[in-house]
Formats: structure tokens, sequence, C-alpha cells
């Protein structure tokens, strides 16, 4: 009979034989058979984690987690699972507890900034042996400029812990959620993305990684947008291009409805309009879309990544109510995280 570490050591076997890097910028890296077997792990961990926790396969490991935005569950989530494996989690905070940073290369630094992402990224490194990076998007260009200045000059592992078009641990938990909704996978199965009211133009990393999720589950997935506030088309383009692999299909609606009628899973997210300078009104004027109890009547699940605005994306009926899997779904961050961990450092 094999004992846990030894089955341990056979799911984080499996992870490297489908998935050979050390970079998980989008959740793509892994491909079909990697985040499968990624999975698989999760549940291991989830299963046993108490027993893992007396293991310490991680023991003298150090993790560094950069953080320029707030964090709740990304930040706990991450602390607990490091800790639990036994190494250690070292928590900085961007531009407050740590030096101001630069990370365009060729400027003159006689402002704000005292450090550039050349010198950081790589002492980071040789300190610790994974860097996670959570960094939003500022002002009015969405791109990815921090977490790819890492990518460029860490010479460490590298987790993105949310960026301006990626949150993939959130994806990760959401296919697990998902996943445990449909007993076990959910190939073929209806899940629904829609749009719902939010007042301030939020970027689009969790609903472009839940798309990501949906779509390397094999899922049928139907994404409901109102006019004017489409994804991102160039990466919605690259997530379908998995669909030959896993069988999954995608199809965008205008009809909330109509999308979450049937679904296993309705994932509400608000994101900014496509017109970034009229979102507030653009907004305002779609009320309708947020998820109510009659929208969720023939669904079976709701699920969002919180935080929440209450009665904004979802009424405290839904929120409340008994098909609300919000809770399970924050706490699959924790395994999915580890398996990653150990799929590298183990």
């Amino acid at each position: 009979m094999q004992t846990l570490e030894s089955r341990l050591h056979d799911g984080v076997s499996r992870v490297r034989h489908h998935w050979k890097g050390t970079r998980l910028m989008d959740g793509l890296e892994p491909g079909v058979e990697g985040t499968a077997a990624l999975l698989d792990l999760a549940r291991l961990y989830r299963a046993h984690r108490l027993e893992i926790g007396r293991l310490r396969l991680l023991a003298g490991r150090a993790v560094a987690g950069l953080f320029f935005d707030p964090s709740l569950r990304t930040h706990t989530s991450m602390e607990v699972a490091t800790g639990r494996l036994g190494a250690h989690f070292v928590y900085l905070q961007g531009g407050e507890g740590t030096w101001k940073m630069e990370f365009e290369d060729g400027v003159v630094m006689n402002g704000a900034a005292q450090e550039h992402v050349r010198e950081a990224a790589p002492v980071l490194s040789s300190y610790a042996d994974v860097l996670a990076v959570r960094a939003f998007p500022k002002g009015e260009v969405e791109d990815e400029t921090v977490i790819r200045a890492f990518a460029a000059h860490a010479g460490s592992p590298l987790m993105n812990l949310e960026s301006a078009f990626a949150h993939p641990c959130q994806g990760l938990a959401d296919q697990l959620t998902m996943s445990d909704l449909g007993g076990g996978n959910f190939r073929g199965r209806k899940v629904c993305l829609t749009w719902a009211p939010h007042p301030r133009p939020l970027p689009q990393a969790v609903p472009l990684s839940f798309v990501r999720s949906a779509i390397l589950g094999g899922a049928d997935l139907h994404v409901a947008m109102p006019e004017g506030f489409d994804l991102h088309e160039e990466e919605m383009a690259r997530a379908a291009s998995f669909c030959h692999d896993t069988g999954a299909k995608l199809t965008t609606t205008r009809d909330p409805d109509a999308a979450c009628d049937g679904a296993l899973a309705v994932y509400a997210k608000g994101w900014r309009a496509n017109d970034r300078a009229n979102h507030e009104a653009l907004a305002a004027s779609l009320s309708h879309w947020t998820v109510d109890a009659k929208r969720m009547k023939n669904a079976n699940a709701f699920l969002h990544c919180l935080p929440v605005r209450r009665n904004v994306i979802v009424t405290d009926e839904v929120l409340d109510g008994p098909k609300s899997r919000v809770i399970p779904q924050a706490a699959n961050r924790e395994p999915v995280q580890a398996a990653v961990l150990l799929s590298w450092l183990l």
C-alpha cells in the first residue's frame, strides 16, 4: 500500500510529465493534461492537508509574495499553503513596505521610484525558491508590464497572483470547483459566465481566467456580455484554440437569461466597458444584468471570485441561498496553489 508521501511524489511526477515549465502566467501553460494532473494533486492535498502539514515536505524552501495591490484570499491562501507544506512565506507590500519600483527600461530614475525590477527580481530570486507577484493595471491602459518584467528578470519559478488579463490560481480553483459540482469533471456540461454591473471599470483577469479554465475542462461555455463589454478579442481567441483538444464549445451571447438557463454553474463578474471613459454610466444603465433568483431558477450553482458587491453583482437571495458555492470556491484556492508549489519544489 502506498504511503501518502509516495502518492504525492507520484502526483508531482504526473504533473511534471506534462508541464515542464516553472512559469504560471495565464493558466494555459500546464496544458490540458498538465492541468488535469495538477487538479488531481490538489484533490489529494485537500483530502489530507493536516497529514501533509506534519510531513513538512518543503521544509527549508522559501516563497516571496510581492503584492502591489490589496488581497485577502490570495495572500491568506498562499501563506497557509506555503506554511502547511513546511516552507517559509515572505510577504512584501510593493511600493509601501518596499522601495517604489520602476519597470520600464531606459528611464532616468529621478522621480519616485528608487528600485528597478532589473535588480529587484534577481535579488529576490537569490533569496526565494518561488516568486509570486500580484499587480493590477494602473491608469487607462491595461497591460502586463509588471508581471512580464518579473518574468524577464526573475531567476526563480514565477507565479502570477493576478495581473491585467490573468488570475491563473483563481482559474485553477474555479476549475476544481466546477469539477466538484460535476461529480469529478464537467466535460460537455453547460457553464455560464455572465457580466454583471460594477461601478468601477475592473480589469478582465478573472473572467478571462474562467474562460480558460472552462475550456481546459471541456465545458459547453456560454459567455453573456452586454453590447460594449466584449472581452479581449485576442485572449478569447487564444483560449478558444484549446477547444479542439478538449471538446469544449464556446458561445457568446447578449442574453444572460439564455446563458444561465440549465447551467451547472453561473459565474458572475463585472468588467470594464470597451468605452472605458463612459463605464460608470453604461454600467448604471444595465442594472437588469444583476444575477437574481429568477435568473438562477434553472441553474445549479452560483460562483464568484470574491469580494462581491451585494445587490449589484448578485442579490442577497442568491448569495445567501442554497445555490451559492462562493465559500467552497474560495477554499479551493489553497489546494490548487499548494499543488503548484509541490510541482515546482518537491
